[in-house]
């Protein structure tokens, strides 16, 4: 017998192909073959996709630790599982920018009640506090038009600095992969909050943060075995790194901004 999918020569008695691994079919296409293949491979949950989230929520370590040893076939990529998050999300906070705005607001309106309340000074001026209120607004809409570009370019920043603070015995490719997997699932993550804070209470996507930030330390924490103390100072680690390169990033933006004005005026 011919297998269909790569004309290598099988037994009559095989279930699959040894050369490419398709399942040998041997009936005809019915429609009940059809309803089958939909609710096995769509919605079943042994699905690759589902069985990629449902093993990122209870065994991060298994699906990490077998996609970087090379048990890949069962799982969804990781570029793959990235694109759809991200693709979900897009489509989500687009769909409900205002929304979305409100709620950056709202949050940005609480913070500004706090510093003026708590710190006083300057904080304590209207006109501060309304020109914090523009800024953040003109952030948000710059961040949900160039989401997926932000999105993209953050991917190997995070990963290197996971690198930096996880080190081995993963290198920076490994560490990248990782890191896809992780913001791939917080892509769906914050998608849910979200969904979930504009039909009930805002200030359940504020928390949706804290939430990323739990299951970051618990993704990298199962795949090294670190105890909830070793995770917890890994990942401050982590964002003293983050916030660092931010800052610098910013210094420079702001240098190259000031030059960009100083050379054109000329």
């Amino acid at each position: 017998m011919i297998c269909k999918n790569c004309q290598t020569s099988i037994s009559e008695a095989s279930k699959f192909c040894d050369s490419c691994g398709a399942k040998v079919i041997t009936e005809r296409l019915s429609v009940k073959n059809l309803w089958s293949d939909v609710t096995q491979n769509v919605f079943g949950w042994d699905n690759k996709f589902f069985l990629t989230i449902r093993k990122l929520i209870t065994a991060p370590q298994e699906i990490l630790g077998d996609y970087l040893d090379g048990i890949r076939k069962k799982y969804t990529n990781p570029i793959t599982f990235f694109a759809i998050g991200m693709a979900i999300s897009i489509f989500i906070f687009n769909t409900f920018d205002e929304e979305y705005l409100k709620i950056s607001l709202d949050a940005a309106k609480v913070q500004n009640e706090w510093m003026a309340e708590n710190i006083g000074g300057q904080y304590k001026s209207v006109e501060l506090q309304k020109e914090s209120l523009e800024l953040n607004e003109k952030i948000q809409k710059g961040f949900l038009k160039f989401f997926n570009i932000i999105s993209l370019l953050l991917l190997p920043l995070y990963a290197f600095i996971a690198f930096l603070v996880y080190r081995k015995p993963y290198n920076y490719a490994e560490h990248l992969t990782v890191t896809t997997y992780i913001q791939g699932f917080s892509f769906f993550l914050s998608s849910i909050f979200f969904l979930v804070a504009i039909n009930t209470s805002p200030f359940l996507y504020s928390i949706s943060l804290l939430c990323l930030m739990f299951f970051y330390c618990y993704a990298y924490g199962k795949l090294y075995k670190l105890s909830i103390g070793q995770s917890i100072i890994k990942f401050i680690f982590f964002l003293a790194i983050l916030f660092v390169v931010i800052i610098a990033l910013g210094i420079m933006g702001f240098a190259i901004g000031i030059g960009y004005a100083y050379f054109s005026s000329k």
